[in-house]
Protein backbone atom coordinates (compact mmCIF):
# COMPACT_ATOMS: atom_id res chain seq x y z
CA UNK A 1 0.00 0.00 0.00
CA UNK A 2 1.22 3.63 -1.02
CA UNK A 3 1.49 5.66 1.86
CA UNK A 4 1.77 9.58 1.69
CA UNK A 5 3.49 11.96 4.37
CA UNK A 6 2.37 15.31 4.51
CA UNK A 7 4.18 18.03 6.50
CA UNK A 8 2.74 21.09 7.65
CA UNK A 9 4.00 23.94 9.43
CA UNK A 10 1.71 26.79 10.81
CA UNK A 11 2.97 30.25 12.11
CA UNK A 12 0.54 32.46 14.38
CA UNK A 13 -2.31 32.45 16.44
CA UNK A 14 -5.24 32.47 13.24
CA UNK A 15 -2.91 29.63 11.26
CA UNK A 16 -2.89 26.99 14.09
CA UNK A 17 -6.21 27.89 15.07
CA UNK A 18 -7.68 27.10 11.76
CA UNK A 19 -6.15 23.74 12.73
CA UNK A 20 -7.29 23.31 15.88
CA UNK A 21 -9.32 19.77 15.36
CA UNK A 22 -6.33 18.24 14.12
CA UNK A 23 -4.44 19.58 17.13
CA UNK A 24 -6.78 18.59 19.61
CA UNK A 25 -7.32 14.86 17.86
CA UNK A 26 -3.90 14.34 18.47
CA UNK A 27 -3.93 15.79 22.14
CA UNK A 28 -6.58 13.03 23.35
CA UNK A 29 -5.18 10.51 21.68
CA UNK A 30 -2.16 10.60 23.64
CA UNK A 31 -3.81 11.73 27.01
CA UNK A 32 -1.68 14.74 27.40
CA UNK A 33 -2.76 16.74 30.32
CA UNK A 34 -5.32 19.80 30.02
CA UNK A 35 -2.41 22.05 30.44
CA UNK A 36 -1.48 20.50 26.81
CA UNK A 37 -4.80 20.42 24.53
CA UNK A 38 -5.98 22.99 23.20
CA UNK A 39 -8.09 25.00 25.41
CA UNK A 40 -5.22 25.76 28.01
CA UNK A 41 -2.87 26.64 24.77
CA UNK A 42 -5.65 28.73 23.16
CA UNK A 43 -5.65 30.82 26.30
CA UNK A 44 -1.90 31.09 26.45
CA UNK A 45 -1.55 32.08 22.84
CA UNK A 46 -4.35 35.02 23.31
CA UNK A 47 -2.67 36.03 26.60
CA UNK A 48 1.16 35.91 25.59
CA UNK A 49 0.85 37.69 22.33
CA UNK A 50 4.56 38.43 22.46
CA UNK A 51 5.53 34.97 22.11
CA UNK A 52 4.79 34.01 18.14
CA UNK A 53 3.08 30.08 18.19
CA UNK A 54 4.01 27.59 15.64
CA UNK A 55 3.08 24.08 14.99
CA UNK A 56 3.14 21.05 13.37
CA UNK A 57 1.18 18.47 11.92
CA UNK A 58 1.78 14.95 10.29
CA UNK A 59 -0.52 13.45 8.15
CA UNK A 60 -0.37 10.28 6.57
CA UNK A 61 -2.58 8.86 3.63
CA UNK A 62 -4.61 12.45 5.01
CA UNK A 63 -5.54 11.76 8.40
CA UNK A 64 -3.30 13.64 11.27
CA UNK A 65 -0.65 11.01 12.93
CA UNK A 66 1.63 13.79 15.10
CA UNK A 67 1.27 17.34 16.29
CA UNK A 68 2.81 19.88 18.04
CA UNK A 69 2.48 23.81 19.05
CA UNK A 70 5.85 25.19 20.01
CA UNK A 71 6.20 29.07 20.52
CA UNK A 72 9.18 31.28 19.17
CA UNK A 73 10.73 35.11 19.99
CA UNK A 74 13.50 36.87 18.75
CA UNK A 75 15.76 38.55 20.61
CA UNK A 76 19.30 40.30 20.35
CA UNK A 77 19.23 38.22 16.61
CA UNK A 78 18.84 34.80 18.43
CA UNK A 79 15.38 32.61 18.07
CA UNK A 80 14.29 31.55 21.45
CA UNK A 81 12.11 28.31 21.35
CA UNK A 82 9.73 27.18 23.96
CA UNK A 83 6.05 25.69 24.70
CA UNK A 84 3.03 27.64 25.27
CA UNK A 85 2.67 27.39 29.13
CA UNK A 86 4.22 28.63 32.21
CA UNK A 87 7.15 26.31 34.63
CA UNK A 88 5.12 22.70 35.52
CA UNK A 89 2.38 23.22 33.12
CA UNK A 90 3.40 20.22 30.80
CA UNK A 91 2.78 20.28 27.06
CA UNK A 92 4.26 17.22 25.07
CA UNK A 93 5.59 16.07 21.69
CA UNK A 94 2.07 14.07 20.42
CA UNK A 95 2.61 11.45 18.13
CA UNK A 96 0.26 7.78 17.73
CA UNK A 97 3.74 5.78 16.55
CA UNK A 98 6.93 5.24 16.15
CA UNK A 99 7.39 6.30 12.69
CA UNK A 100 4.93 9.51 12.97
CA UNK A 101 7.79 10.13 16.12
CA UNK A 102 10.40 10.15 13.60
CA UNK A 103 7.92 12.46 11.01
CA UNK A 104 7.55 15.13 13.53
CA UNK A 105 10.96 15.39 15.15
CA UNK A 106 12.37 15.50 11.13
CA UNK A 107 9.46 18.38 10.43
CA UNK A 108 10.67 20.31 13.65
CA UNK A 109 14.09 19.82 13.07
CA UNK A 110 13.35 21.23 9.52
CA UNK A 111 11.44 23.86 10.46
CA UNK A 112 13.82 25.75 13.07
CA UNK A 113 16.60 25.29 10.48
CA UNK A 114 14.80 27.48 8.40
CA UNK A 115 14.10 30.47 10.68
CA UNK A 116 17.20 31.36 9.54
CA UNK A 117 19.92 32.87 12.39
CA UNK A 118 20.89 31.47 15.35
CA UNK A 119 18.44 29.41 17.93
CA UNK A 120 17.98 27.61 21.07
CA UNK A 121 15.37 25.48 22.32
CA UNK A 122 13.99 25.19 25.90
CA UNK A 123 11.00 22.58 26.58
CA UNK A 124 10.52 21.55 30.22
CA UNK A 125 8.32 19.31 32.01
CA UNK A 126 8.54 16.46 29.56
CA UNK A 127 8.20 13.06 30.28
CA UNK A 128 10.84 10.69 30.78
CA UNK A 129 9.86 8.35 27.80
CA UNK A 130 9.53 10.62 25.05
CA UNK A 131 9.78 8.95 21.95
CA UNK A 132 9.88 12.29 19.83
CA UNK A 133 11.99 13.75 22.03
CA UNK A 134 15.09 10.67 21.41
CA UNK A 135 14.82 11.59 17.99
CA UNK A 136 15.25 15.19 18.06
CA UNK A 137 18.34 14.50 20.79
CA UNK A 138 19.83 12.26 17.49
CA UNK A 139 18.35 14.99 14.63
CA UNK A 140 20.38 17.86 16.44
CA UNK A 141 23.88 17.61 17.13
CA UNK A 142 24.39 19.84 20.60
CA UNK A 143 21.37 18.97 22.08
CA UNK A 144 20.87 17.74 25.95
CA UNK A 145 17.96 16.03 27.89
CA UNK A 146 18.33 16.70 31.59
CA UNK A 147 16.19 15.23 34.17
CA UNK A 148 14.72 17.81 36.52
CA UNK A 149 12.83 17.67 40.14
CA UNK A 150 10.41 14.64 39.88
CA UNK A 151 6.39 15.59 39.87
CA UNK A 152 5.21 13.82 43.52
CA UNK A 153 2.26 12.21 42.88
CA UNK A 154 -0.18 9.24 44.96
CA UNK A 155 -1.00 6.41 42.61
CA UNK A 156 -3.61 4.76 44.25
CA UNK A 157 -3.41 0.84 44.46
CA UNK A 158 -6.23 -1.96 44.49
CA UNK A 159 -7.70 -2.61 48.20
CA UNK A 160 -4.96 -0.18 49.68
CA UNK A 161 -6.21 1.49 52.76
CA UNK A 162 -6.83 5.58 52.86
CA UNK A 163 -4.10 5.58 55.53
CA UNK A 164 -1.44 4.12 52.84
CA UNK A 165 -1.52 7.58 51.24
CA UNK A 166 -2.11 9.55 54.27
CA UNK A 167 0.73 8.72 57.09
CA UNK A 168 0.44 8.88 60.87
CA UNK A 169 1.80 12.35 60.94
CA UNK A 170 -0.61 14.25 59.15
CA UNK A 171 -3.69 12.13 60.42
CA UNK A 172 -2.76 13.18 64.10
CA UNK A 173 -2.33 16.67 62.80
CA UNK A 174 -5.27 17.25 61.00
CA UNK A 175 -6.71 15.77 64.13
CA UNK A 176 -4.86 18.08 66.44
CA UNK A 177 -5.96 20.93 64.09
CA UNK A 178 -9.82 19.87 63.80
CA UNK A 179 -9.94 19.77 68.13
CA UNK A 180 -8.61 23.65 67.94
CA UNK A 181 -11.30 24.64 65.89
CA UNK A 182 -13.92 23.18 67.89
CA UNK A 183 -12.16 23.84 71.46
CA UNK A 184 -12.16 27.42 70.93
CA UNK A 185 -16.08 27.37 69.28
CA UNK A 186 -14.52 28.68 65.97
CA UNK A 187 -17.32 27.89 63.25
CA UNK A 188 -15.98 25.53 60.68
CA UNK A 189 -17.47 24.26 57.44
CA UNK A 190 -15.76 22.43 54.01
CA UNK A 191 -17.30 22.24 50.52
CA UNK A 192 -16.56 20.66 47.32
CA UNK A 193 -17.77 22.81 44.40
CA UNK A 194 -17.80 22.05 40.96
CA UNK A 195 -20.84 24.71 39.44
CA UNK A 196 -18.59 26.89 37.69
CA UNK A 197 -20.40 30.25 38.54
CA UNK A 198 -19.71 29.44 41.96
CA UNK A 199 -16.11 28.61 41.21
CA UNK A 200 -15.63 31.83 39.23
CA UNK A 201 -17.56 34.28 41.71
CA UNK A 202 -15.16 32.64 44.27
CA UNK A 203 -11.94 33.59 42.11
CA UNK A 204 -10.91 37.11 44.06
CA UNK A 205 -10.95 35.77 47.35
CA UNK A 206 -8.55 32.74 45.73
CA UNK A 207 -6.10 35.31 44.19
CA UNK A 208 -6.24 37.30 47.36
CA UNK A 209 -5.04 34.56 49.74
CA UNK A 210 -3.06 33.32 46.85
CA UNK A 211 -0.99 36.26 46.96
CA UNK A 212 -0.93 36.71 50.33
CA UNK A 213 0.46 33.91 51.59
CA UNK A 214 3.00 33.15 48.62
CA UNK A 215 4.17 37.24 49.82
CA UNK A 216 4.37 35.84 53.44
CA UNK A 217 6.95 32.91 52.37
CA UNK A 218 8.37 34.21 49.02
CA UNK A 219 8.11 37.77 48.95
CA UNK A 220 6.52 38.03 45.63
CA UNK A 221 3.46 35.66 43.84
CA UNK A 222 3.71 34.71 39.98
CA UNK A 223 0.08 36.19 39.78
CA UNK A 224 1.75 39.60 40.88
CA UNK A 225 2.72 39.36 37.10
CA UNK A 226 -0.91 40.88 35.27
CA UNK A 227 -0.80 38.17 32.95
CA UNK A 228 -0.34 35.29 34.85
CA UNK A 229 -2.81 36.80 36.82
CA UNK A 230 -5.46 36.56 33.46
CA UNK A 231 -4.34 33.77 32.70
CA UNK A 232 -4.49 31.62 35.86
CA UNK A 233 -8.66 33.54 35.84
CA UNK A 234 -9.28 32.41 32.26
CA UNK A 235 -7.65 29.39 32.45
CA UNK A 236 -9.99 28.20 36.02
CA UNK A 237 -12.76 29.70 34.36
CA UNK A 238 -12.69 27.85 31.04
CA UNK A 239 -11.96 24.79 32.53
CA UNK A 240 -14.71 24.81 35.35
CA UNK A 241 -17.25 25.57 32.44
CA UNK A 242 -15.85 22.38 30.67
CA UNK A 243 -16.69 20.41 34.43
CA UNK A 244 -13.09 19.84 34.89
CA UNK A 245 -12.11 22.09 37.93
CA UNK A 246 -12.91 21.06 41.51
CA UNK A 247 -12.74 23.63 44.11
CA UNK A 248 -11.91 22.76 47.65
CA UNK A 249 -13.45 25.91 50.06
CA UNK A 250 -12.77 25.57 53.49
CA UNK A 251 -14.01 28.36 55.77
CA UNK A 252 -13.52 29.46 59.65
CA UNK A 253 -16.40 31.85 60.56
CA UNK A 254 -17.73 32.04 57.63
CA UNK A 255 -14.56 33.39 55.79
CA UNK A 256 -12.60 31.41 53.51
CA UNK A 257 -9.48 30.07 54.97
CA UNK A 258 -7.75 27.90 52.48
CA UNK A 259 -8.45 26.56 49.64
CA UNK A 260 -7.74 23.65 46.72
CA UNK A 261 -7.99 24.24 42.93
CA UNK A 262 -8.09 20.99 41.30
CA UNK A 263 -8.36 20.00 37.42
CA UNK A 264 -9.56 16.78 36.34
CA UNK A 265 -6.79 15.36 34.24
CA UNK A 266 -7.54 12.28 32.69
CA UNK A 267 -7.95 9.88 35.60
CA UNK A 268 -5.47 11.94 38.32
CA UNK A 269 -7.01 15.04 40.37
CA UNK A 270 -4.51 17.42 39.77
CA UNK A 271 -3.33 20.02 42.09
CA UNK A 272 -3.03 23.38 40.39
CA UNK A 273 -3.13 25.64 43.48
CA UNK A 274 -3.76 25.22 47.36
CA UNK A 275 -3.15 27.85 49.85
CA UNK A 276 -3.94 28.81 53.69
CA UNK A 277 -4.52 32.26 54.53
CA UNK A 278 -2.29 34.31 56.86
CA UNK A 279 -5.18 34.94 59.00
CA UNK A 280 -6.39 31.61 59.95
CA UNK A 281 -2.59 29.63 59.90
CA UNK A 282 -2.54 29.33 63.74
CA UNK A 283 -5.69 27.02 63.04
CA UNK A 284 -3.89 24.82 60.21
CA UNK A 285 -5.98 25.35 57.68
CA UNK A 286 -3.96 24.16 55.06
CA UNK A 287 -3.30 20.57 56.46
CA UNK A 288 -7.09 19.94 56.67
CA UNK A 289 -7.18 20.57 53.08
CA UNK A 290 -4.56 18.85 51.77
CA UNK A 291 -5.76 15.93 53.79
CA UNK A 292 -9.09 16.23 52.41
CA UNK A 293 -7.83 16.45 48.76
CA UNK A 294 -6.50 12.31 49.53
CA UNK A 295 -9.76 12.11 51.10
CA UNK A 296 -11.62 12.81 47.93
CA UNK A 297 -9.65 11.50 45.41
CA UNK A 298 -9.48 8.19 46.82
CA UNK A 299 -12.99 7.74 47.28
CA UNK A 300 -13.97 8.76 43.87
CA UNK A 301 -14.05 6.07 42.18
CA UNK A 302 -13.33 7.51 38.60
CA UNK A 303 -9.90 8.91 40.61
CA UNK A 304 -6.80 6.59 40.40
CA UNK A 305 -4.36 9.11 41.84
CA UNK A 306 -3.31 12.91 43.13
CA UNK A 307 -0.69 15.10 41.28
CA UNK A 308 0.54 17.32 43.45
CA UNK A 309 1.85 19.54 41.20
CA UNK A 310 5.22 21.11 40.98
CA UNK A 311 7.64 21.83 43.99
CA UNK A 312 9.46 20.29 46.54
CA UNK A 313 6.68 21.19 49.53
CA UNK A 314 7.31 18.71 52.38
CA UNK A 315 3.53 17.37 52.77
CA UNK A 316 3.77 16.40 48.88
CA UNK A 317 6.17 13.45 50.03
CA UNK A 318 3.50 12.15 52.44
CA UNK A 319 2.22 8.77 52.59
CA UNK A 320 3.07 6.57 49.60
CA UNK A 321 4.31 9.11 47.39
CA UNK A 322 5.98 8.05 44.24
CA UNK A 323 7.74 10.81 42.21
CA UNK A 324 7.26 10.71 38.47
CA UNK A 325 10.52 11.58 36.44
CA UNK A 326 10.23 14.62 34.54
CA UNK A 327 13.00 16.23 31.84
CA UNK A 328 13.96 19.22 29.88
CA UNK A 329 14.54 18.95 26.42
CA UNK A 330 17.78 21.71 25.46
CA UNK A 331 18.71 22.41 22.21
CA UNK A 332 21.27 24.97 20.46
CA UNK A 333 21.90 25.82 16.59
CA UNK A 334 25.79 25.60 17.42
CA UNK A 335 28.76 24.92 20.05
CA UNK A 336 29.55 28.40 19.68
CA UNK A 337 26.07 29.59 20.24
CA UNK A 338 26.05 27.17 23.41
CA UNK A 339 29.45 28.40 25.12
CA UNK A 340 28.35 31.97 24.53
CA UNK A 341 24.97 31.69 26.15
CA UNK A 342 26.77 29.97 28.93
CA UNK A 343 29.46 32.89 29.56
CA UNK A 344 26.15 35.66 29.59
CA UNK A 345 24.73 34.00 32.08
CA UNK A 346 27.61 33.52 34.22
CA UNK A 347 28.30 37.36 34.01
CA UNK A 348 24.55 37.83 34.59
CA UNK A 349 25.19 36.07 38.11
CA UNK A 350 28.40 37.34 38.94
CA UNK A 351 26.80 41.21 38.37
CA UNK A 352 23.77 40.33 40.57
CA UNK A 353 25.86 38.59 43.29
CA UNK A 354 28.20 42.31 43.12
CA UNK A 355 24.83 44.02 43.56
CA UNK A 356 23.99 42.17 46.66
CA UNK A 357 27.41 42.34 48.13
CA UNK A 358 27.43 46.10 47.72
CA UNK A 359 23.73 46.34 49.28
CA UNK A 360 24.38 44.45 52.19
CA UNK A 361 28.21 46.27 52.67
CA UNK A 362 25.65 49.63 52.54
CA UNK A 363 23.45 48.30 55.10
CA UNK A 364 26.16 46.96 57.57
CA UNK A 365 27.89 50.34 57.21
CA UNK A 366 24.72 51.46 58.69
CA UNK A 367 23.65 49.25 61.05
CA UNK A 368 20.82 47.72 59.37
CA UNK A 369 20.44 44.10 57.67
CA UNK A 370 18.57 42.69 54.74
CA UNK A 371 15.71 40.85 56.09
CA UNK A 372 15.92 36.84 55.86
CA UNK A 373 13.32 35.16 53.33
CA UNK A 374 11.17 33.03 54.66
CA UNK A 375 11.54 29.52 53.61
CA UNK A 376 8.00 27.02 53.57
Amino acid sequence: MHVTTTNHVLFGIQSITSRFLDFDYIFHRISAPPTGRWTGINIWMEIYPNYEPWGVLIERNGQVVAAVILTRYRRFGIWHIGKPGGKFDPVYFGALDDDASIELAKAIGDAVNDFGGPWVLEVSDLPYSDPVVTQLLLFWPCSQSNLTTPMPCLLFKPVAPLNNYLSKNTRAAVAKARNRIKREGIQMNEEWIRDPERIIRLLPQIQNIYRCRDHQLYKNSLIDDAKAKRFFEVFVAEHARLDLIELLAFYLEGELAAFAVCLVDNRELMVLVNRASPKWLHYSPGTIVNAEVVRHAYECPHYSGINWGGGPQRYKLSGEVTLVPRRTLYAWSSTKLRLLLLISRYLRAFTQRGISFIKHFKLKIKGESLPNSIVK
